[in-house]
This record gives C-alpha cells, structure tokens and sequence, in this order.
C-alpha cells in the first residue's frame, strides 16, 4: 500500500500520550483545505475528543461507502496538535482507491473516520534531553517530507534553538511541497537541501541524482547530528540509512519510517 504520506514504523511503537483511546474511531470533520504541490494538498479536520498527538505519529483513515464496502490507509499527521484539530497530506495516487477521493472529491463538512495517534518511536519534541544541542538531520523522499515538516513546525513553534538540517530529495520542481514554508524555515536557520533526481530547476546549483553522501555531510563542523529521522519509500529509506552507515552514524541515532509497497494508495 502507498500512501500520501508514510504508513509503516520501522520499529516498536511506544505508544501515545492517551494510548488507550487511541483504537477507538472517530468522526473527522473537513474544514479547510490547503494545496501543497501539484499532486497534493493538506486536510484539516475538526475531530471531537481528539486526545492529542506528537510530531511524526500518524493516524488510519477509513471511508465507507453507502453500500458499506470501506477502505482504510494511514496518513502521518501534517501538523502538531491544536485541540481538535487534525491536519494530513495527501499525495495523489491516480490509480488509488483512497487517495484520490481525498485529493480531489472530498469537501468542506465531509466526514471520514479517524483512528489514532499511532506510534511513539519516529517522533521527536524539540528540546528531548537524549539529543542535547544537536543537530537533528530530517532526511525526507517524496512525500516522506510531511511528517518531517511537522516536525519543522513544532520546533518553530517551541522556539528551540536545536540546529536542524532537511534534505528533502524529489523527483523534479513539480513535486516540491511546502515551497513557501520551506522558504520561511530556510529564513530562521533551517538548513534546508534539495535533492531533484530528475529535472532540476534553474539557478539550482546540484545536479540531479540520487542521494548521496555530500548531502548528508555538516561540513563546518564535520560533526555528525545527534539523530537523524528518515522517511520515504522503503527503497529510498534502505538508500539513506545505507549511507547514514558509510558515514559513521550508529544505529541508535537513526529512526525511520518506510511508504508501504507502492502499487495502490
């Protein structure tokens, strides 16, 4: 299953600040809608009892339809907790079953069913003790980035001063979501990288190609970040965690978390 935005831990989940209400499902209720690329746009929904969640977890959502046949699929959470509130990114599968109505069908005051928060390990809260002053490496593939941007927005909004650095590959500039807030984080320290595999925008000094290990280098110090977290389809996360190896990093400093198998959303 491929989602438009991560489906599977890698690792045990810890479980959430209200696990036990966690397997119950919720009503979700559309009320707002944000674009994000050319392929993708944000929900929020407005979810009643919402018990709260952290930046990386993600959630199940089921729709059913009149004849009662439903479908289910996990969206990380496109946005740190906010009362009721919960936000998701969905990227466009075109023979989907699940992402296309959420792209391009659902409407303000449409309702869906919602189960979650899910996981406890691909999480950070800035200012965790473990990570001490940094930095944090983000390393993101395609949609991966939506839980990572999460991640991004939490920081900002504590105003942690943890150094944090974003490599975010992607196919080409069509594919580029949260261009203008990746701007505004670029602008208050964020060291943000972008990796094009395919088609590379003009003044874009990188060429393309696949991730490597300049891209994941800290060069002014040479140091190595505290944790990194990874998120993206499995081939893309075997790539990255391969050379986060090569370049020293010990398992305990990685987390990741893998898209499901491609083929359907």
């Amino acid at each position: 299953m491929k989602s438009g935005t991560p489906v599977t831990e890698d690792n045990d989940q810890r479980g959430g600040p209200t696990r036990g209400s966690t397997r119950l499902w919720r009503k979700g209720t559309l009320i707002g809608l944000h674009s994000q690329s050319q392929h993708s746009r944000t929900l929020d929904l407005k979810v009643p009892g919402w018990p709260g969640h952290r930046p990386g977890q993600h959630i199940d959502v089921r729709l059913t339809a009149p004849d009662g046949y439903s479908a289910q699929r996990s969206y990380s959470l496109a946005a740190p907790v906010d009362g009721n509130s919960v936000s998701i990114t969905v990227d466009l599968v075109p023979s989907g079953e699940v992402s296309p109505y959420l792209y391009a069908v659902m409407e303000i005051c449409d309702e869906l069913d919602i189960r979650g928060p899910i996981g406890g390990w691909f999480v950070w809260e800035p200012g965790e003790p473990e990570i001490g002053d940094g930095p944090v490496m983000l390393i993101a593939g395609g949609s991966g980035v939506v839980p990572l941007v999460t991640m991004l927005r939490a920081w900002r909004q504590t105003g942690d001063q943890t150094p944090v650095i974003l490599a975010y590959s992607l196919r080409g500039p069509d594919d580029l979501m949260y261009g203008r807030e990746l701007n505004e984080l670029r602008a208050v320290g964020v060291d943000i990288r972008l990796i094009y595999t395919r088609t590379v925008p003009d003044a874009h000094r990188r060429v393309a190609g696949r991730l490597g290990l300049d891209d994941i280098a800290i060069p002014a110090t040479g140091q190595r970040a505290e944790r990194v977290y990874v998120c993206g389809p499995a081939g893309f996360v075997d790539h990255a965690t391969a050379l986060l190896c090569a370049a020293g990093y010990p398992d305990a400093a990685i987390r990741t978390e893998r898209f499901g198998p491609s083929g359907a959303d």
